[in-house]
């Protein structure tokens, strides 16, 4: 979950920075190789934030939330 929380945070900054990028360039080569970063920065931060949120919703084995899991005994042992 935290490298989907990371991937978000990188997506808008790569936003940010590529918008006023944007917004300075004069020329149209470097503005549309801009551009193209900018899709893919607003796509990075789109699938970031949805795996966090996917995460959150499956509560995962690693968070209990307050109720540890259940002791399974085979034969005796406890697992």
């Amino acid at each position: 979950m935290g490298f989907s929380i990371t991937s978000a945070v990188f997506g808008g900054i790569i936003i940010i920075f590529d918008s006023l990028a944007i917004a300075d360039y004069e020329f149209d080569g470097p503005k549309g190789l801009s551009v193209i970063i900018l899709i893919l920065g607003i796509a990075e931060a789109a699938i970031g934030i949805w795996a966090a949120v996917c995460l959150c919703i499956m509560k995962p084995c690693t968070c209990y939330y307050g109720n540890p899991p259940q002791q399974v005994s085979y034969a005796g042992v406890i697992y």
